[in-house]
């Protein structure tokens, strides 16, 4: 780098110190108007080739990588996405499968406990009516025999309260007590 700048001074040494002696601004002298345009277009022209050459090659490779990158990580996020959904897909298709499947189980079981429930509801109620009917029964039996008997114990309290009120023992019968109630048949 030393050796580039030494060589610079030298060949450009020269010129300078020219147009120091001749006073004002070198920039605006029309005599290095010239020399400023080939200095500048040779600039100008390094600088695109340099840049079109070696750096716009490199930027164009780097966006193309990135895009290649890009592209190949939307197409991976998108199949990816495909088969999450038709994971999902399946899924559903599965759990409403074992949803049906629950609820036709649930409706089975439910009929079979209805059906064991009214049998035995069925049988509650049968032996209920079997039940009553034999109370009923008694009811009238007991019924019965509390007429039939009735007369015989109505006199039996009478002769007792009889007795024990006046102190006298009596012996009534049944024909006179159904003589008083009217129910001599």
């Amino acid at each position: 780098m030393l050796r580039y700048t030494f060589l610079f001074y030298l060949l450009i040494g020269n010129t300078i110190s020219a147009t120091e002696e001749k006073g004002g601004m070198p920039q605006l002298n029309p005599e290095s108007f010239s020399s400023q345009i080939f200095w500048l277009t040779l600039l100008f022209i390094t600088l695109f080739l340099i840049n079109h050459y070696f750096f716009l090659p490199k930027i164009k490779n780097i966006r193309r990588k990135r895009d290649e990158t890009i592209q190949s990580y939307l197409d991976e996020a998108k199949k990816l996405n495909d088969s999450f959904n038709s994971l999902v897909e399946k899924m559903n298709k599965e759990f409403e499968e074992v949803k049906n499947e629950q609820n036709a189980l649930i409706k089975k079981t439910f009929d079979e406990n209805k059906k064991i429930f009214d049998k035995k509801i069925l049988e509650i109620n049968n032996d209920f009516e079997d039940k009553k009917n034999k109370l009923n029964s008694d009811i009238d039996e007991n019924k019965k025999m509390i007429t039939n008997e009735l007369p015989k114990l109505c006199v039996d309290l009478s002769d007792k309260l009889y007795e024990k009120i006046i102190g006298e023992k009596i012996k009534g019968s049944v024909s006179d007590f159904k003589k008083i109630i009217g129910d001599d048949k």
